[in-house]
């Protein structure tokens, strides 16, 4: 029993890549857009600052990212991780203190740390480790960690602060972040050399065997500087979009009449769609190729932004629609960045490109942050920021997809991060 369980080892590495996702990526991020109305509405804070703390988190979160290889390389993932986590936990008990906008900021600077420190980097080392074929699968699997955190916690969330106090709900969360690093801390494993393995490949059959190769630079030449430097600005607008879509989603429903019960539904919704199109982007990324279906998915964000422009109408069906189209583009947030920053580095570059797309994405994620509360403040709206991401998010989707064109898509490597 031990034998076989050890030798199926990367599915408990699967598992544990899933957790921490959960934990610094969705408890910090995706899952905490649910507290906006409530902490917008507290004394001295606002839409403004309330935009002030989540673009401190991001700022955090960019600054850490500079200096992931070098952290990794000092600790590898296993400790890593659960720093991560335990900057995440205090993250939380520090919101859950907070009464005043210098102690949220505070909290979000931890909160930043962890998910930094602790977010798709990390799993993308690991699953590059452990894993030789099906990457793009299995990245969708472990990234909708924070897809599930985005389904269960606000409706947890809003009957926590209904039932206590906001300060409950973080203290919850925080309790959440710290169990699940210490579990992944006890089970994870940085290399499957560590119990004597290889990386798993998974059997394929003919028709699938271009997909299930291992992702890396297509088999053209690598990508010009001036190339390289497109993509890295099409990676922050992919940040922009991604951040502005669930993070502002409540307080666009609450701020055009809809009551917060419904607003918290929306974001379950997205993150229902987000967990499953996370999957489903890496098996489309597999099968199909990463063109399509990143332009499947850039497909699905456009017509969501479009969608909730129209947010002033009342409809709650067209905002359901808004909330699973732009559910289901977010994936290339997370699934899309590291799939293309495998495809357009090398094995004497990957470390580099790895940190770089993270890097660019969290850039991305701080200016949504920082700009939709500051521009609500001035126009009275939150469509704006929506219109915004939409015309953001065809931009991106040329210049990515135009550094596929004429490229085959996938290639064969047996390299380690």
């Amino acid at each position: 029993m031990e034998t076989m369980f050890v030798r199926h080892y990367e599915k408990v590495i699967v598992g544990c890549c899933f957790l921490s996702i959960f934990a610094n990526v969705g408890l910090a991020s995706t899952a905490l857009s649910v507290h906006q109305p409530f902490i917008v509405a507290l004394p001295g804070i606002g839409d403004t600052g309330g935009s002030l703390i989540l673009s401190t988190r991001t700022l955090t979160s960019l600054i850490a990212m500079v200096f992931l290889d070098r952290y990794y390389r000092l600790l590898d993932v296993r400790l890593g991780v659960l720093v991560a986590s335990l900057f995440t936990m205090a993250g939380f008990f520090v919101y859950s203190i907070a009464s005043s906008l210098p102690t949220f900021l505070g909290g979000a600077m931890l909160l930043g740390l962890g998910y930094g420190l602790g977010g798709m980097v990390s799993v993308t080392y690991l699953v590059n480790r452990w894993f030789s074929s099906g990457i793009g699968t299995m990245l969708g699997f472990v990234s909708m960690g924070s897809g599930l955190a985005s389904i269960i916690m606000p409706p947890i969330v809003v009957n926590i602060i209904q039932a206590t106090s906001l300060s409950g709900a973080f203290w919850v969360e925080g309790i959440i972040a710290l169990a699940l690093g210490l579990l992944v801390f006890f089970l994870i494993k940085n290399r499957p050399s560590d119990l004597g393995l290889k990386p798993y490949e998974r059997p394929t059959s003919s028709k699938r065997a271009k997909g299930s190769k291992r992702r890396i630079a297509s088999n053209a030449q690598p990508p010009s500087e001036g190339e390289r430097i497109a993509v890295l600005a099409a990676i922050v607008g992919v940040g922009t979009f991604s951040c502005c879509g669930m993070t502002y989603m409540s307080v666009l429903a609450t701020s055009s009449g809809f009551d917060i019960a419904f607003a918290a539904l929306l974001v379950s919704i997205a993150g229902a769609a987000l967990t499953a199109a996370k999957f489903i982007t890496g098996e489309l990324f597999d099968h199909l190729g990463t063109p399509a279906g990143s332009a499947i998915m850039f497909s699905c964000a456009f017509v969501g932004f479009v969608l909730c422009c129209f947010v002033g109408l009342g409809n709650a069906p067209l905002m359901v629609c808004a909330a699973v189209l732009i559910g289901s583009g977010l994936s290339l947030g997370t699934v899309g960045v590291s799939v293309w920053s495998l495809d357009m580095s090398d094995a004497s570059n990957r470390v580099r490109e790895i940190k770089n797309f993270q890097v660019a994405y969290a850039l991305g994620g701080f200016i949504a942050n920082t700009l939709p509360g500051i521009v609500k403040d001035l126009v009275d709206t939150y469509v704006v920021s929506y219109m915004a991401a939409a015309v953001i998010t065809a931009l991106s989707a040329f210049i990515i997809l135009r550094r596929y064109r004429g490229r085959n898509d996938a290639n064969s490597s047996e390299t380690d991060v």
